[in-house]
């Protein structure tokens, strides 16, 4: 059934239990690069519609296009990612992006904008499932946490970095020169998927006869860490969209140094974070994440200066910085890296989920009451996240008993 070449550099780093070898660094440093170029482009995105002359009104239904393709997508990419050569999807999909970059800078009417924006959607949803299944092919099972935090550093790189470029470009350039430059980061990103080493070759299903199940889609076995997920990813949605008038109304000044100490935090944690998973497991990680998020998002909806607010995104970096990248590690342990690509997909899926989510409820509730109310609400529910997941603990705790005493 499968059709299997020795992957000797792989191999290699799983017997000696090796993180740094040089695929796993290229693999990093695509992930930076692709990471800079997205968040470049991603806040010029509105700008640039309405500078295309494209009304007002359609420019937030235009935007949100990518995300709610790349939610549709997910699924298919973590199947694509189990049963296909990662490397090469790898490379189409940033292929794809690099096309759609430079495509911004050309086109002029609203059906060729549109069919970009679906196009990179796409590209998007299948890069990013991609992107991390393709870095744990490099990183020995003992350490899949360990791993991927430091991806999770590169792509935080990215949010560092890319906007304040972005910003620059096209400020002094225009941004027409803003998308060449984002296109040809991942012109660059292509080269050195090239020269990463991946000599593997992927079960034969096609020619087995092998059809694709929905458990290739979707790992339901995962399905309460996508709940939980997503309730992380729930407060970036309230938090990227509704932050800065939150401070305008507080009269909070400098309010938006929120994002950079949160990003500070987590560069400093997660390399720690995801040492202290591979040596505790993941209840070590995701019991204080729940309690202390909730407990930041308290001091948020009290605050009224500057403090507080700074150690909000400390303590969410502490949470959801730390609790999304711990809830991936265990999914690709729990399925075995021969499922990374389902299970990393279907992480994803609560991400986008959340993501989406989160600022709908958001104007609602601010609509109705106020951001105070909000952020205690969102407490309540990491609250009910933390309930939920030590449930799951008590009936994981009670099968293993039950075939304890079967077995004996």
């Amino acid at each position: 059934m499968k059709k299997v070449l020795k992957d000797k550099g792989q191999s290699m780093n799983k017997d000696k239990n090796q993180l740094w070898t040089l695929p796993f660094i290229l693999v990093l440093a695509v992930n930076a690069l692709n990471g800079i170029s997205s968040y470049m482009v991603n806040p010029s995105m509105p700008q640039f519609l309405t500078a295309k002359g494209i009304p007002f009104a359609l420019t937030g239904f235009i935007s949100s296009l990518l995300s709610w393709v790349a939610l549709g997508m997910r699924p298919f990419s973590g199947a694509m990612s189990d049963r296909l050569n990662k490397k090469k999807i790898m490379f189409v999909s940033y292929l794809a992006t690099a096309v759609c970059m430079l495509g911004y800078a050309w086109v002029q009417k609203i059906p060729a904008v549109i069919g970009i924006r679906v196009l990179h959607g796409m590209a998007f949803a299948v890069s990013g499932t991609i992107s991390m299944a393709f870095a744990t092919s490099f990183v020995p099972e003992k350490r899949i946490a360990e791993g991927i935090s430091y991806i999770g550093i590169a792509t935080l790189l990215g949010t560092m970095i890319g906007p304040q470029l972005g910003s620059t470009i096209s400020q002094q350039a225009g941004m027409d020169k803003l998308f060449l430059t984002a296109g040809l980061l991942c012109l660059i990103c292509l080269l050195i998927i090239v020269l990463i080493p991946y000599p593997v070759q992927v079960p034969d299903f096609k020619s087995s006869g092998a059809k694709i199940k929905l458990s290739d889609l979707f790992a339901k076995e995962l399905l309460v860490y996508v709940f939980l997920i997503g309730l992380f990813s729930f407060g970036n949605g309230i938090i990227s969209y509704y932050l800065i008038d939150f401070g305008q109304v507080r009269g909070i000044s400098s309010i938006v140094y929120f994002f950079t100490v949160y990003s500070v935090a987590m560069l400093l944690m997660k390399p720690f974070v995801g040492k202290l998973q591979d040596a505790r497991g993941i209840r070590v990680i995701l019991i204080p994440a729940f309690f202390i998020y909730a407990l930041g998002m308290v001091l948020l909806a009290k605050a009224f200066s500057l403090t507080p607010v700074l150690i909000a995104a400390v303590f969410k970096a502490v949470g959801q910085g730390n609790g999304s990248p711990a809830i991936q590690a265990e999914s690709v342990k729990k399925l075995g890296i021969q499922r990374s690509g389902v299970a990393i997909s279907t992480c994803l899926i609560g991400q986008d989920l959340g993501n989406a989510i989160g600022p709908i409820f958001a104007s609602y509730v601010v609509n109705f009451s106020n951001y105070g109310t909000m952020f205690m609400l969102y407490a309540m529910m990491l609250l009910a996240g933390l309930g939920v997941y030590c449930l799951s603990l008590k009936r994981e705790n009670e099968k293993r008993k039950a075939v304890f005493a079967k077995e004996g």
